[in-house]
């Protein structure tokens, strides 16, 4: 059996270590987000979606309790301030968020989906007013979730023929039951 060289081992060396560092540099633990990743923004737009929902839930909570119960739920209503600042605070948070790591497009739909929780008025006294008011928001969602879903690739895109057609067969099936 003849010696082993330098050169022969060092190149035995660089054979083995290449495959192995591109596995070592590809490695990325699974559940982790990386900062401006798919799942970072996912995280954000989620906590966005989050904060809205949670924002009207109590608003109109609090303007049906108002318009029906009148003066006498004020002392309620008034207990419940603290919380109605907490979950402003936690809307504002969450948009800060997604104009850390969000595309321009997003931003936008966030920014006035906030503007449409702002102007949900909780102490609106007709009813069909603040009705319109909520399906302004609840649009104003829609409109931020589809910014979401297209921005991180959840939609079909053009050239993606199959699931186009897929995703037609179930919708016609949707309207037709």
């Amino acid at each position: 059996m003849e010696p082993i060289t330098s050169s022969v081992a060092t190149a035995g060396i660089k054979t083995a270590v290449s495959p192995l560092s591109a596995l070592i540099s590809r490695y990325q633990p699974a559940g982790v987000p990386r900062l401006g990743s798919k799942e970072d923004r996912a995280g954000a737009y989620r906590r966005l979606l989050d904060a809205s929902t949670r924002a009207f839930a109590y608003q109109y909570q609090f303007s049906n309790l108002r318009r029906e119960a009148g003066w006498s739920a004020n002392k309620l209503l008034v207990a419940q301030m603290p919380t109605m600042w907490e979950i402003s605070s936690e809307l504002i948070s969450a948009l800060n968020g997604v104009r850390l790591c969000g595309s321009v497009q997003v931003i936008d739909a966030a920014e006035n989906l906030v503007t449409a929780v702002g102007d949900l008025n909780m102490n609106e006294k007709r009813k069909a007013r603040f009705q319109l008011q909520a399906e302004a928001l609840v649009t104003a969602q829609k409109i931020f979730l589809d910014a979401c879903r297209e921005e991180l690739s959840y939609n079909a895109r053009w050239y993606q023929i199959l699931r186009k057609r897929k995703e037609r067969r179930f919708l016609r099936r949707q309207t037709s039951s």
